[in-house]
């Protein structure tokens, strides 16, 4: 298992306003148990924010915010 501490909050940002809202779902999966940093892309979405700040775990206690 990673180093990264677990994450509170992950931040992403679509870069295709016009993508369905199932979207959110596979990112969600994909996301699980893996660790991500600010930049990184997952399916249509950018993560532009992580609480805490650097490399995080996403678990299942982690709030995924979508912009």
């Amino acid at each position: 298992m990673s180093d990264a501490p677990c994450a509170e909050s992950v931040t992403l940002r679509s870069r295709k306003p016009l993508a369905p809202s199932f979207h959110r779902h596979i990112a969600r999966s994909r996301l699980m148990e893996r660790t991500c940093q600010v930049g990184d892309h997952v399916v249509i979405y950018e993560i532009v924010a992580t609480e805490p700040t650097g490399q995080v775990r996403v678990t299942g206690a982690t709030r995924l915010e979508f912009e």
